[in-house]
């Protein structure tokens, strides 16, 4: 597996600058929270919005390059997520996830990519089992896998959660006084891959429920090395149907 240009756009379909910033939660960790307790909290925060429309900024750095662009990313819950990724005013991809599929147009290459939903995982380390896990990954709400119980450990201004599966494995850092997402790290046990996502700057979008505008991802793998992305979203709107439009031109051929 080797990143490129357009692993990003894969991974935006798909923040804290640093651990100074998860050190800015104020209180301590109540020893005696239970993980379910933590859970009932935290379900107040959760987005779950019928539409979900934003623009995104995205910078990716790896030993090789780095590159910058702009994208629009619109979702529907549970039926589809569509993103439009710009450079220089051109769009040089397009991606529509579906509950089951993946498809890609590379403008750039005339090329397409149509895979099932499994090649987010295997490929880019992505919590995707399902397009709720990838919805909810962009909704900056908590991925969690089937498995085994989820642990809690209090550690000073945060509370670290544990758990997930035989083959992806899961990790969250929750503020204890706001019970605001942190930090998740998702391992994929079967590629060998880890990503973690530390999300900053969150804003009030509707009732009680606030939402992270700055990703700072980190993606390792043992094949390809180590990359950074961060995402900054703006502009964003929710419960608003939007048209969404996808084709593959005839010319493109199917990449290989």
């Amino acid at each position: 597996m080797k990143y490129t240009s357009y692993a990003i756009l894969l991974l935006a379909v798909l923040s804290l600058n640093s651990c100074a910033s998860i050190r800015k939660s104020k209180g301590v960790a109540d020893k005696d929270m239970t993980a379910s307790g933590l859970l009932k909290r935290m379900e107040k925060q959760r987005l779950s919005p019928d539409w979900f429309e934003s623009r995104l900024r995205l910078d990716y750095a790896d030993e090789d390059m780095s590159v910058s662009a702009s994208a629009t990313i619109c979702m529907k819950k549970d039926s589809l997520l569509w993103l439009s990724v710009k450079k220089l005013g051109f769009e040089v991809a397009r991606v529509q996830v579906t509950p089951d599929s993946v498809y890609v147009v590379d403008r750039f290459n005339k090329e397409y990519t149509i895979e099932g939903l499994a090649y987010l995982a295997e490929s880019y380390g992505l919590p995707a089992g399902s397009l709720s896990e990838l919805q909810d990954f962009i909704l900056g709400n908590p991925v969690f896998f089937g498995g085994d119980e989820l642990g809690i450990e209090p550690l000073g201004p945060t509370y670290r959660l544990r758990g997930g599966s035989d083959e992806m494995s899961a990790e969250y850092l929750i503020g204890t006084s706001d019970f605001l997402l942190k930090k998740m790290v998702f391992k994929d046990l079967r590629n060998e891959q880890e990503m973690s996502a530390l999300l900053e700057g969150y804003e009030e979008l509707e009732g009680e429920q606030k939402f992270p505008y700055i990703r700072n991802l980190m993606l390792e793998s043992k094949y390809s090395g180590q990359a950074n992305v961060t995402l900054q979203f703006s502009n964003i709107e929710l419960n608003v149907p939007k048209p969404i439009k996808f084709d593959i031109p005839s010319r493109y051929t199917r990449a290989k």
